[in-house]
């Protein structure tokens, strides 16, 4: 198995490149391609707190992608290094897993081992936050989506005019406590993830949002900007750029990561390139 990770950068308001990957069956199986584009951006003065990337991977004679976006909870860069862990972990890690696995055995696994990690980490550091991160991710391979979730960032679904929450937002219900997390990786040394899989249709465009933007924005306009744009890398930099603009106004504080993953038929597909 091999696999090549883009990372995202440090820097305020910078995305991955626009991406296309080809995946499928070697021989004779569907092939899709992937167009994938993504923003991240943070108010002045804070660290970014967001982590994202994408790792493209050969598993025997497929191809896969694997798309990741983790939101840290806690100051100091605490978060942000729960958040860059995790992400990392998982881009790296997965293609290592055995090729008898599931794919929701081994993202399980996986995200376990990391949940294990960092809550050993929040307990050593009883002082501070703790090492807390919340997750979405996506595994792309052989015309089907396998998606892991944990937390309250959010995967939404586009297919035809219509934008769908895949995911369930783990928080506390009252208004007061909506951004305190019931579930995330390293909070508990008993992690549960929700899991879901599905077809992938030629047209269809997946969105992981951190809630930087989603709840900043609104359901109605992230359906109105995915819908009415067709370059991944075009929504997601807009999407971005609004959420935080909407924030300044409003003294806002809250980092705004958005990845796009447009699924076509055909194209000629490349591995994305290592990033910093």
């Amino acid at each position: 198995m091999t696999a090549a990770v883009t990372p995202s950068p440090d820097a305020m308001a910078t995305s991955l490149p626009d991406t296309e990957i080809t995946i499928g069956a070697a021989q004779g199986g569907l092939r899709l391609t992937l167009r994938v584009g993504s923003a991240s951006g943070t108010p002045p003065g804070k660290i970014n707190e967001d982590f994202h990337g994408i790792a493209s991977m050969e598993v025997g004679e497929t191809q896969g992608v694997v798309v990741a976006l983790a939101d840290g909870i806690g100051g100091d860069g605490v978060g942000r290094q729960a958040a860059e862990v995790s992400v990392r972990t998982l881009l790296s890690d997965y293609p290592a897993t055995p090729s008898t696995w599931s794919v929701t055995r081994a993202l399980d696994r996986l995200l376990r081992a990391v949940n294990e990690w960092l809550h050993s980490e929040g307990q050593r550091h009883r002082e501070g936050e703790g090492f807390i991160a919340t997750m979405s991710a996506i595994v792309f391979r052989e015309g089907h989506y396998h998606l892991a979730h944990v937390g309250d960032t959010r995967v939404y679904r586009r297919r035809g005019a219509v934008l769908k929450q895949l995911t369930t937002d783990h928080v506390w219900p009252r208004h007061d406590m909506r951004h305190v997390p019931k579930r995330a990786l390293g909070l508990d040394s008993h992690l549960v993830v929700d899991y879901a899989e599905g077809e992938l249709l030629s047209g269809d465009t997946f969105l992981i949002v951190s809630d930087g933007v989603w709840e900043v924005l609104g359901e109605p306009r992230l359906q109105e900007v995915v819908v009415s744009g067709c370059d991944p890398q075009a929504v997601a930099d807009a999407l971005v750029a609004e959420a935080l603009a909407r924030q300044a106004l409003y003294m806002g504080r809250n980092d705004a990561t958005a990845i796009l993953v447009s699924v076509e038929t055909g194209g000629s597909g490349q591995d994305p390139a290592v990033g910093s």
